[in-house]
């Protein structure tokens, strides 16, 4: 077995491409998954019908979605064909409405039968199996393939809502094949063989907390009473009164199936009862839950630690929730990034079937995988993920909160403004919400509400360097010995004072206290002598040296940013002890004014098409022709002023994903303009940051492949980020040559790391800085340094060129071709214009050419 992900971009482009995968049906039988998101129905059967012509004996399984799984992220608004070849196994297909004749729905028993009697072969195997919306009893014809099929194992859903619609209808759900589609339907696919295994679970992040409640009458999807009492009322006084305001609070907490080993669900909030995605039933009982980090990496860790220890992963599906994508957002990021190297692919869905390791289960607001083969295969994996879970302690920010405001109303209104079952529930989600689990010590979550709420507004981070070291010298014992002492150490000074300990990583703390209860002096000698005292390590310990960071006047939506400066500052200076007083520091208001109002500028432009490739010629001094184009970025607002890159590239980097989102629309803009070119050369610039960027890497490796001359596209690293993995660099470097196109090195002699940079990487082109060229004339070190590179390229063994750049005059041109520079760049032979323009002189106006580092 072997599975191929395509994003799916034009017909031809799928084409040749299934033509070089030259899937082989004589080898056995071939699966194709086709996840849209946009496609109308109509058009995703017309997709189905050219791959079922271009491979004839595939079985096409199709769903509509809203985001698609691929390459370790979730991406909207794509289409993702994923192409299984068998070796000795067999897969069937079977797509049928969900209604006979009737207005019934097939019943939940007689959808199993008829899908064991039709497409299942023998009671082993895995079945892929999808539901449209209107079928509210998965959850029961799943228990029924449990007693009926109790080899088969399950992975599918109900089917995600794309945009595209049919006719005059908007977000529907289908699934469909190469013969027509269903809004109210079913698609399943069976794979089965005798050398056939497979594994599977779910992560869903939910702790149960509370007294068993069962379910005493319900209807269809609604729970009407609980032990004999209005279900609405119950969960409100579970969790509080604000769910009605704001039903969204029910994502927040889920109910959970007890009996069936703590599967959870959503539910929606109604004064008439409670509604779920599927039937319930009279007797069943349930539970109330809640989401959290904490458990979501447990859940995580023992759904990674099954599928990795799995000896046959040749394939792996994966399918999570649309409501999980919408209110846990960075966990579904940081969960997915596991899976980034392996072939997992799948897409969000509206309710969960899964494998739990015994049985199959219908699960809600989950994240499902399963990895099946037929043969001994290891995929590749990013388990790394697991030692940065930072991010998703972003996700309970909403709980937290609800969390607060329930503890702020009781403080004020007294024992009776909660009932007994939401106090015991406040406190259990803060048990686990708010302290770390092996020490049961506050955590960041608790430092965050003690910020907001009860004023501990002078914090100070304290951190161990070089950890990473010890692991080379140390045993574990010993390090875990001398961590346990340095937090009990901390733990111990802050018991005799009004201070309050967090951690927030392994090695990582922070204390904190309210400005009215403790002087910002006191605060800061105290920590003095805290450093003092971690600095005394005896016999028993690894010597540490503990870094400190005081901050005044802390906000929990800054305390990182203001940390990560400081850290730093700290680093640059080489010093220990670090205090930012916010009150001191805080910046002018113009200079936040202004840096808003660029983001407003960047919004608009990524969202109004005015990202603008501009191109500077570069002069072949030997050929006396403009031998490629640099590419330059510029931002056009509404009144159409352009932006300069020295005007918006700092704020953009600064919100990383601005900077994302704009790098990518400069990179497939000029892709596009010089695609087609035969005698036309472009550099583009590139940064460490857009090397490490996943999706933007495949785009340029995917791009260079297809496109007839790769060697006119120059990648010119640039020096404003430091270069923090060459590694990863030289890979990059090394797959750009083996695709033919070519490597630039921008502003030598800026600084040493880039001799760093010679040495460890092959350019083809190298970039003599800017503010040496333009004083070669006036300065002789700088003229020294020209013809230090100029010497140096006559001796290197390899081909590369010289490319000098703000060549501003014939005098600094005339020094340029005594020391046989190759190429010169300026505004002696081009200025920046959005056409490719190729004259000595240029005419177009003049903009500061120092700005252009884009």
């Amino acid at each position: 077995m072997f599975t191929w992900n395509l994003q799916y971009v034009s017909k031809i482009r799928l084409s040749e491409t299934i033509k070089q995968l030259m899937p082989d049906p004589g080898k056995g039988d071939i699966l194709v998954r086709i996840h849209t998101a946009i496609h109308t129905p109509d058009d995703a059967v017309e997709l189905a019908a050219f791959v079922k012509n271009a491979l004839p004996t595939a079985h096409i399984l199709g769903t509509s979605t809203s985001a698609v799984l691929f390459g370790g992220r979730m991406l909207p608004d794509q289409c993702i064909i994923s192409i299984t070849q068998m070796s000795e196994g067999s897969i069937k297909t079977l797509m049928r409405p969900l209604k006979d004749d009737g207005d019934d729905m097939i019943p939940a028993e007689e959808m199993c039968l008829r899908l064991k009697s039709d497409l299942v072969c023998g009671d082993d195997g895995m079945m892929l199996t999808f539901f449209t919306e209107q079928y509210r009893e998965v959850k029961h014809f799943v228990e029924q393939c449990n007693a009926k099929m109790p080899s088969v194992r399950l992975i599918g859903g109900i089917v995600n809502k794309n945009n595209m619609g049919a006719g005059d209808r908007k977000g529907i759900c289908f699934v469909f094949d190469e013969t027509g589609w269903y809004d109210e339907g079913m698609i399943a696919a069976a794979i089965t063989g005798k050398t056939l295994e497979s594994t599977g679970a779910f992560a869903s992040g939910t702790q149960v907390v509370g007294k068993e409640l069962p379910v005493t009458e319900s209807e269809g999807n609604r729970i009407i009473k609980i032990a004999d009492e209005d279900a609405a009322v119950v969960y409100r006084e579970g969790v509080g009164d604000g769910i009605r305001n704001d039903p969204d609070i029910g994502f927040l907490f889920p109910l959970v199936y007890c009996e069936e080993g703590n599967v959870p669900f959503m539910i929606g909030y109604y004064e008439d009862g409670l509604r779920a995605n599927h039937n319930i039933e009279v007797g069943k009982k349930l539970k109330r839950g809640f989401i959290y980090d904490g458990r979501c990496v447990e859940d995580n860790r023992r759904m990674f630690s099954r599928i990795e220890n799995f000896q046959k992963a040749e394939t792996i599906f994966g399918y999570t929730c649309r409501d999980r994508v919408r209110i846990y957002p960075s966990s579904v990021k940081w969960e997915l990034s596991v899976y980034e190297n392996s072939n997992l692919s799948g897409c969000l869905t509206e309710g969960e079937i899964a494998f739990d390791g015994e049985k199959n289960v219908f699960v809600n607001c989950a994240f499902v995988v399963m990895a099946v083969g037929e043969h001994e295969s290891v995929q590749q994996y990013n388990p790394y993920v697991f030692s940065n879970v930072d991010m998703i302690g972003e996700d309970n920010r909403r709980l937290i909160s609800y969390l607060m405001d329930i503890e702020s109303r009781y403080e004020r209104g007294g024992d009776e403004y909660m009932a007994s079952s939401l106090r015991e529930f406040v406190k259990d989600c803060e048990l686990r919400v708010l302290y770390s689990e092996k020490e049961s010590l506050l955590n960041e979550a608790a430092l965050s509400m003690d910020i907001d709420i009860n004023g501990y507004d002078r914090v100070c981070l304290i951190d161990v360097l070089d950890t990473a070291g010890m692991r080379m010298v140390f045993s574990e014992q010993m390090i875990e010995m001398t961590c346990k002492g340095y937090i009990s150490r901390c733990a111990a000074f802050v018991s005799g004072k009004d201070y309050r300990l967090y951690k927030l990583d392994k090695w990582q703390l922070a204390i904190a206290a309210p400005s009215y209860m403790v002087s910002f002096s006191t605060f800061v000698k105290d920590m003095r002598q805290l450093q003092s005292e971690l600095f005394k390590t005896g016999e028993d310990y690894i010597a540490i040296v503990p870094v400190f960071c005081i901050i005044n006047d802390a906000q929990t939506e800054r305390i990182r940013s203001v940390y990560s400066s400081a850290r730093m500052e700290m680093v640059y200076k080489n010093i220990q002890f670090y205090i930012c007083d916010e009150e001191a520091d805080r910046i002018d208001e113009e200079t936040i004014r202004e840096k808003y109002h660029m983001v407003n500028v960047i919004n608009y432009a990524l969202s109004n098409d005015k990202v603008i490739p501009y191109f500077q010629g570069i002069y072949d001094n030997k050929t006396g022709t403009m031998h490629h184009y640099e590419s330059l970025m510029r931002l056009e607002d509404e009144n159409g002023k352009v932006y300069y890159p020295g005007s918006f590239l700092d704020v953009a980097r600064k919100f990383g994903l601005l900077y994302d989102s704009l790098s990518m629309i400069m990179i497939r803009k000029v892709f596009e303009i010089f695609r087609d070119f035969e005698d036309k050369s472009v550099s583009i610039n590139l940064g460490i940051r857009d090397i490490k960027n996943t999706e933007m890497k495949e785009y340029i490796y995917s791009f260079l492949a297809t496109v007839r001359h790769p060697g006119n596209f120059i990648f010119e690293i640039l020096e404003n980020e430091d270069v923090d993995d060459y590694e990863e660099l030289v890979t990059f470097v090394d797959k750009v040559h083996a695709l033919g196109a070519r490597i630039s090195i921008d502003d030598f002699g800026s600084g040493y790391s880039n001799l760093q940079h010679i040495a460890s990487i092959h350019s083809d082109y190298i970039k003599i800085d800017g503010s040496i060229v333009k004083n070669c004339c006036e300065d002789q070190e700088s003229e020294n340094l020209v013809a230090l590179i100029s010497g140096w390229k006559n001796l290197s063994i390899r081909d590369v060129k010289l490319v000098a750049e703000y060549v501003e005059n014939e005098a600094i041109q005339k020094k340029l071709k005594q020391y046989d520079i190759d190429f010169s760049q300026g505004y002696l032979f081009s200025r920046p214009s959005p056409k490719i323009r190729d004259p000595r002189m240029d005419p177009d106006t003049k903009e500061p050419e120092k700005a252009d580092k884009a």
